[in-house]
């Protein structure tokens, strides 16, 4: 599937790749190229219930248009999925509609209970300006889970408008896997991470956050526990958020328990 140069216009204009019936023994190539998603129209990609087994998946979505429109994947995506983000030019000025979710959405890039195994997600140079506030520039519902060795990298990229760089339900790294934000800027906001329910980050896994800078009111807004365990990392360094706080912990059960051989780096 290869779509260059293609306009993709209008409310309920979604296109929507149903990857698990998809014959997945054989190679899967899904790229988009110079293609303009405008006034409200998606694309989604969703998995299964498990990771099913592939012989590789890639998706590449890049030099992009985006008005007032989203990109979504959904549940468990295959294993071996290379995808990536890049290059995109978003203006939101009102919220997407997607078939399936609770939320209508003022996010570049939403993640629906997705499960990475296996697997690498990239988001890189997304440029993105709301012009309504309280949207998440980063949107992730549910659960997010890394394992096998998998990643997510949301890198080099601008927010303006927005209330939070990214938000995340809950987040679940083990087996050699990465989150990182990694040299982000967001004009103004409330924070460059927000977390909800629950960190977990284990056996060998890594949550980095570097770089990033943001004028905040704090750079990471915890709601619920982090615990990072069993020779794990937790790498948070030369972040500047302005006159804003490096940590807000919203209630006393919200703290960052590290464990295991597990390492905590704090600077800047």
């Amino acid at each position: 599937h290869c779509y260059v140069d293609v306009t993709f216009s209008g409310l309920g204009a979604v296109l929507t790749f149903f990857l698990d019936i998809m014959p997945l023994h054989l190679p899967i190539n899904i790229t988009f190229t110079g293609c303009t998603f405008r006034g409200g129209a998606a694309l989604q990609f969703f998995g299964g219930a498990e990771a099913a087994e592939s012989s590789g998946v890639l998706i590449r979505v890049g030099q992009t248009v985006m008005r007032s429109s989203v990109v979504a994947f959904m549940r468990a995506l295959p294993q071996h999925s290379d995808i990536a983000v890049t290059e995109v030019d978003a203006v939101q000025s009102s919220e997407a509609h997607l078939p399936d979710t609770v939320n209508n959405l003022c996010s570049v890039l939403l993640l629906h209970d997705v499960v990475l195994s296996a697997s690498s997600l990239l988001v890189s140079n997304v440029k993105a300006h709301a012009l309504r506030y309280g949207g998440f520039g980063l949107y992730s519902i549910g659960t997010l889970t890394l394992v096998g060795g998998s990643s997510l990298y949301a890198r080099y990229c601008s927010f303006d408008g927005y209330m939070h760089l990214f938000y995340m339900n809950t987040l679940s790294a083990s087996d050699r896997s990465v989150f990182a934000l990694l040299n982000n800027t967001m004009a103004s906001g409330k924070s460059l991470l927000y977390q909800h329910h629950g960190v977990s980050v284990s056996d060998h896994s890594v949550l980095r956050v570097v770089g990033n800078r943001g004028v905040v009111a704090c750079a990471i807004y915890a709601y619920d526990f982090w615990s990072v365990q069993r020779s794990s990392w937790l790498d948070w360094r030369d972040n500047d958020e302005g006159m804003g706080a490096m940590f807000y912990f919203f209630s006393l059960d919200a703290s960052i328990r590290i464990g295991g051989s597990s390492v905590l780096t704090l600077t800047g």
